[in-house]
């Protein structure tokens, strides 16, 4: 079974409490029983916990602010990426190459997930497509997540005034990868 690492799930849960004050305890209300047994504790930044937990919180999160269609998860992931962006990578800012600061966010996915990569299969001047392999339990939630996170990065980094994005397939479709494609708009 997949884990993720307790930061993963604290990120959500600062999300939550920034963008929408008084919405958490709705959300960990809404969530499966395993999963709210798991929020009731203290999360620890360092410890694996079920991905599950993970997955049911961006969709709690999404049926309790959202309209259900994920697109919550996605504009979770940017907001994510902003923030990573002003604190932790934005080292990653300042190579020379985007290429180079796609290779080191990158490696970034192995702390946080336990199962899986994410590799650029291919990159140009006007769009990049993006492989997640070897996660076979993916969940679409965490895929938009990712999808949202991926468009604020080349937003902010290539300062792009407009990113497009689309799933092209996934795992969660029974898909042997998942490949998200990105065009981009100077």
């Amino acid at each position: 079974m997949a884990q993720v690492k307790g930061v993963a799930i604290l990120g959500q849960v600062k999300f939550i409490k920034k963008n929408h004050h008084d919405v958490l305890p709705r959300v960990v209300d809404a969530l499966p029983p395993e999963s709210a047994k798991y929020m009731q504790e203290h999360i620890l930044v360092t410890a694996w916990y079920p991905y599950q937990l993970y997955t049911d919180l961006l969709r709690s999160l999404d049926k309790i602010i959202g309209t259900g269609d994920l697109s919550t998860c996605i504009e979770q992931g940017r907001l994510s990426a902003q923030h990573d962006l002003a604190s932790m990578f934005k080292m990653f800012l300042n190579f020379s190459s985007v290429q180079s600061m796609l290779s080191r966010v990158m490696v970034a996915w192995s702390s946080y997930y336990d199962t899986g990569l994410i590799e650029i299969s291919q990159m140009t001047d006007a769009d990049a497509t993006y492989v997640i392999k070897n996660f076979p339990e993916i969940d679409l939630a965490h895929i938009k997540n990712v999808q949202g996170w991926v468009e604020q990065f080349f937003l902010t980094a290539l300062r792009l005034k407009e990113v497009r994005s689309e799933i092209i397939r996934c795992q969660c479709d029974g898909a042997p990868l998942t490949e998200l494609h990105f065009s981009f708009n100077a």
